[in-house]
């Protein structure tokens, strides 16, 4: 007979660990001294291991291979983990989704039905899943942007009838420009390129400017699992934050880091969604948010590249030749 597991011995459940967010998320979470079962498609560490303290503590995470597109496979991997939450974060981004719109469906939409319902089979399962600014309405259309978009939007309000019918509890989180080490993927990861590229003394041009709410990782990441611990009842959707910089504050804050740095801007604008930001339901559950300022959290990404610079340049021993 399998006895019961107590909620507060349950592992977290994490699907595209191997992301960026993802491996933020790990990397928290073993700060934190929890438990994680990290899941991708494959069980690439790379970006993990960037933002690791030490190399060994990807030994402290159970990595598992999981296709969210397949439904027995999650089914499976939530009977046998018994999670006291899923963290479900795998999804392919905007340019991916557009190349290739069925497998975006696939993996956007389709995934996240296979987890809810897993969730739900699985004793209700609490869900912490990324959602996206990108599901906000904006334009003269009032809807998303692109089919990335359109595909979380769609999975908020499976979500939202997921608690209706079957009470699996849900919080979909919206991040919006999510930077730090590891972001190398997607139409505004430009933004920490030009950090990276500031701290290695390259010179770089940013794609356009624009007003974003730009997010340091680990703020975001420690959302995401305080609404793991939090969450009991409830489908709810909530912005990660408000504020809203310009590019040229983000070039301000590299060139205060980096005054040597040329960092310039093209002369093109990228719409975005520029208001009706609300943190409301995420501040219920867990309070009011602490976020680290657009300067600090520059700055800190920019020290984390340097010292991945220096940590891959070739040492020379003591009889090197000059």
């Amino acid at each position: 007979m399998t006895l019961p597991v107590e909620s507060s011995d349950r592992p977290l459940l994490l699907t595209g660990a191997a992301g960026f967010l993802g491996a933020w998320i790990a990397r928290r979470a073993l700060q934190k001294g929890r438990h994680v079962i990290a899941c991708d498609l494959g069980l690439d560490q790379r970006r993990f291991l960037q933002i690791a303290e030490r190399p060994e503590q990807a030994t402290q995470i159970d990595w598992r291979t999981l296709d969210v597109t397949d439904a027995k496979a999650v089914a499976a991997l939530v009977t046998e983990t018994q999670p006291r939450a899923v963290l479900h974060l795998a999804a392919l981004q905007i340019p991916a989704c557009a190349a290739k719109p069925s497998l975006g469906a696939r993996v956007n939409l389709e995934g996240q039905i296979n987890v809810l319902e897993a969730a739900r089979h699985g004793g209700r399962i609490p869900v912490v899943y990324a959602s996206s600014a990108a599901a906000k309405p904006r334009g003269p259309d009032k809807a998303p942007a692109n089919l990335y978009g359109v595909y979380k939007q769609a999975g908020e309000g499976v979500s939202r009838l997921y608690w209706r019918d079957h009470g699996v509890p849900s919080i979909g989180l919206r991040p919006y420009v999510v930077y730090g080490v590891g972001r190398d993927q997607g139409e505004t990861s430009a933004f920490t390129a030009a950090m990276q590229a500031a701290a290695e003394g390259r010179s770089f041009e940013l794609p356009f400017g624009g007003r974003f709410c730009f997010q340091y990782a680990a703020d975001v990441a420690d959302l995401f699992l305080g609404c793991a611990e939090a969450l009991r009842a409830g489908a709810t959707v909530s912005d990660v934050s408000g504020e809203l910089h310009s590019v040229d504050d983000l070039q301000d804050a590299i060139l205060t880091a980096v005054p040597e740095a040329h960092i310039a801007v093209k002369p093109v604008d990228r719409p975005g969604p520029d208001g009706g930001f609300d943190t409301a339901p995420l501040e219920a559950l867990l309070g009011p948010l602490e976020t680290t300022s657009l300067h600090c959290g520059v700055a800190e990404t920019i020290r984390a590249f340097r010292h991945l610079a220096d940590s891959r340049a070739p040492s020379r021993g003591d009889g090197a030749s000059q």
